[in-house]
C-alpha cells in the first residue's frame, strides 16, 4: 500500500512581514501604554483640572498643598460683606464653611488609577477637558446665626398681623411685608468666590418677604384672649396667694401664628414665657429660703454639730411656667366662659444644705493641722470688740478640697448692722477710725495658720507700715473688702474646719483636716533694710515637704513697710 504524501503550503515572505509588523505594533502600543500607566502611577492625568486649573503631572500631596495655599487667603482674611456703606467681616468658621479639597482630588485621581490596566488605558484615550469643582459646604445654622447676630440691621423683617394690649383692650397690629437677606444668593456667591479663588467683597442682596398672616379673619384668638383676661388668676404656694392683675395677665398672653391641619395659617395665643418669668422673679424673695449649713466643731477627737442644718426652698421658674401654661390653656377652663377663676400652684423644690448630718462622715477631718496665734495686748475696747465679732464669723467655717478660701467673702459685710464699732484703720494715706477697725488682727492670724498648715496662699498684702499688734513684722495680712483680700487654697485631700478662740490678749485659729504626711518649715521673718524713720523690709519663707520628704513647693512672703509718719492719725474718738 502506498503512503499518501501531504504537501505543506509554504508561508509567503510577505505574510511573515505583515504578522511581524502587527506584533511589533501591538507590543509597541502595549509598551507605550504600560510606560504611560507607570509614568502617571502617582500623578494626575493630562486634561484634568480642579477648579479650572490643570494639575497634570502633580502628585496628590502637591495638589493638596497648592489648593490649601490658595484657600489660605480665605482662612486668614475671612469673607467681607457689603451693604450700602457698611462692611462686615466673617471668618470661615463664623459662617460654618467647610472646603473639602480631598474629595475633589480623590475624584480626579480616579481617572487612570484603577486596578484594571485596560480601564486605565481607556481613560488615557478618552478623558478630555475634565474639570472637577471643590466641594464647598455652608452650614445653614451657622449662617443663620451670623446673619442674626451681625447682619440683622440690614433686614426689615415682615410683621405678622397681631394684637397688643393697650389701655384695657387688645388693639390690632397691622401686617407689613419685609425685606430680608437672600440667603441662597449669598451661599451661591460665597461658593462661587471660593471656587474661583476670588476673595472679592460680597454685596448683600435683599428680597421681599411676605408676612405669614395678613389679618385675623375669624377673630377666634382675640375672643379667646378677651375671655381669658376676664378670669381671676391666682398663684398659690402653701397658704399664700398672689392675685395676678388683669393688666399683668394680659401681657402674659402672646399672639402667634399657628399651622392648621390643612397647611393654612391662622392667629393663635400662647403664654409669653419671658413676661411670666419676670413676674415670678418678683415672688422669689417671698418664697425662696436659703439653706443653712450645720455648724461644726472639733471636739473629743471628732467632728460634732453645735448648730443643726436647715433645708432651703426655691421656686422652680421653668416648671412653674409650664404649670401656668397647662392651667391657663386647660381645655375645659379655656373654653368655659362660666369658669371665672384659675388657681395655679407654684412648683418649688427643696434645697439641701452642703453641710448636714449625712455629709460629716465623708469630710475626712481627723486631726489638727496647725494653730496660728496673734497678740493684741494694748488694744482699746472698740478694737477688742471688733476682733471678737470678726473672729466669731470664722467659727465652724469649712473649706472644701481644692477650694479657694476668701477671707472677705467669709467675713461678709462690715458695718454697724453687723455689730462692729468704729476703730482705727489705715486708709487713703491716713490712720482714721472706721467700722470694723482691728479686723486685720483676725486676717493676720488666719494667714499665719494657713502658712503653718502648708496651704498655698494665693493673695496676701502687708500693712502700709509696721503695726505693733502684728509682731513679728512680715507675718501680717491686711484686708479691706472687697480688696485687698486674703485668700488661700485648700491643697489637702479633705475638708478643712476652722475654729477660733480668744484667751486673754491672744487670738487663736485652729485648722482641722486630714494628715497627708506633709511637713512644713518656716524661715524668718527676716528683717532687712531697717531705717531710722521706722520703714523696713522683711521676708518670711514657707517650705512644704510631702510624706517622702520631697519639696512640694516653696513660697516667700515679702513685706515692704513705709514710715508711720506718712500716715498721720486722725482720731475723733479721742
Amino acid at each position: 500500500m502506498k503512503k499518501k504524501i501531504i504537501k505543506k503550503t509554504p508561508i509567503k515572505k510577505n505574510q511573515l512581514i505583515f504578522i511581524a509588523t502587527i506584533l511589533v505594533i501591538i507590543f509597541s502600543i502595549s509598551g507605550y501604554f504600560f510606560n504611560l500607566n507607570n509614568q502617571y502611577q502617582n500623578k494626575l492625568l493630562p486634561n484634568i483640572s480642579i477648579n479650572g486649573e490643570n494639575y497634570s503631572n502633580f502628585t496628590q500631596s502637591e495638589i493638596t498643598n497648592n489648593l490649601e495655599n490658595k484657600i489660605k487667603n480665605f482662612r486668614e482674611n475671612g469673607i467681607e460683606f457689603i451693604y450700602k456703606e457698611n462692611n462686615y467681616q466673617a471668618s470661615l468658621s463664623d459662617l460654618g464653611i467647610y472646603i473639602n479639597t480631598q474629595k475633589a482630588i480623590s475624584t480626579a485621581f480616579e481617572y487612570g488609577h484603577k486596578e484594571n490596566i485596560f480601564e486605565n488605558i481607556k481613560d488615557h484615550l478618552t478623558v478630555k477637558n475634565v474639570n472637577i469643582m471643590l466641594d464647598t459646604e455652608i452650614d445653614q445654622e451657622n449662617l443663620e446665626k451670623y446673619i442674626s447676630e451681625n447682619l440683622a440691621t440690614t433686614e426689615n423683617q415682615p410683621i405678622d398681623f397681631s394684637y397688643q394690649y393697650e389701655k384695657d383692650k387688645f388693639v390690632p397690629i397691622l401686617s407689613q411685608p419685609g425685606m430680608v437677606i437672600d440667603k441662597e444668593d449669598l451661599k451661591r456667591t460665597i461658593s462661587k468666590n471660593i471656587s474661583s479663588f476670588q476673595n472679592n467683597p460680597i454685596e448683600i442682596k435683599l428680597i421681599a418677604k411676605d408676612p405669614k398672616i395678613r389679618e385675623d379673619k375669624n377673630n377666634l384668638a382675640l375672643l379667646s384672649a378677651e375671655n381669658l383676661i376676664e378670669k381671676k388668676i391666682e398663684l398659690k404656694y402653701n397658704e399664700s396667694f398672689w392675685e395676678v392683675q388683669k393688666e399683668d395677665f394680659a401681657l402674659w398672653l402672646k399672639f402667634t401664628v399657628i399651622n392648621n391641619s390643612d397647611n393654612s395659617k391662622s392667629l393663635g395665643i400662647k403664654i409669653n414665657e419671658e413676661k411670666v418669668k419676670d413676674y415670678l422673679l418678683t415672688l422669689v424673695p417671698q418664697i425662696n429660703r436659703e439653706p443653712i449649713d450645720a455648724l461644726l466643731e472639733f471636739k473629743n477627737g471628732k467632728i460634732e454639730m453645735f448648730a443643726l442644718s436647715q433645708e432651703g426652698l426655691a421656686i422652680q421658674i421653668e416648671k412653674s411656667i409650664e404649670e401656668i401654661n397647662r392651667s391657663v390653656f386647660n381645655s375645659e377652663i379655656y373654653s368655659d366662659n362660666s369658669q371665672k377663676s384659675i388657681v395655679i400652684t407654684m412648683i418649688t423644690e427643696k434645697v439641701l444644705p452642703t453641710i448636714n448630718t449625712e455629709s460629716i462622715d465623708n469630710m475626712g477631718i481627723t486631726t489638727l493641722l496647725a494653730t496660728g496665734e496673734s497678740n493684741f495686748a494694748g488694744s482699746p475696747n472698740n478694737r477688742r470688740h471688733n476682733i471678737t465679732v470678726g473672729a466669731a464669723k470664722f467659727q465652724g467655717v469649712l473649706i472644701g478640697p481644692e477650694d479657694i478660701f476668701s477671707f472677705n467673702e467669709a467675713l461678709g459685710d462690715v458695718g454697724p448692722k453687723e455689730g462692729y464699732l468704729p476703730e482705727l484703720v489705715i486708709k487713703q494715706g491716713e490712720t482714721i477710725p472706721e467700722y470694723g477697725g482691728g479686723l486685720c488682727q483676725v486676717s493676720t492670724t488666719a494667714f499665719r495658720t494657713a502658712v503653718l498648715a502648708g496651704l498655698e496662699v494665693t493673695e496676701r498684702k502687708n500693712h502700709a507700715y509696721a503695726v505693733s499688734y502684728y509682731a513679728p513684722q512680715g507675718t501680717d495680712a491686711t484686708i479691706y473688702p472687697p480688696h485687698p483680700d486674703l485668700s488661700f487654697k485648700n491643697n489637702t485631700p479633705a475638708y478643712i474646719l476652722i475654729q477660733t478662740k480668744i484667751e486673754g490678749n491672744k487670738l487663736y485659729f485652729d485648722f482641722y483636716g486630714s494628715d497627708d504626711g506633709r511637713k512644713v518649715q518656716t524661715k524668718g521673718p527676716v528683717i532687712y533694710d531697717r531705717q531710722s524713720d521706722g520703714s523696713m523690709k522683711s521676708v518670711w519663707t514657707q517650705q512644704v515637704y510631702d510624706k517622702n520628704e520631697e519639696l512640694m513647693f516653696e513660697d516667700k512672703f515679702y513685706s515692704i513697710y513705709k514710715s508711720p509718719a506718712l500716715y498721720p492719725h486722725k482720731n475723733p474718738l479721742e
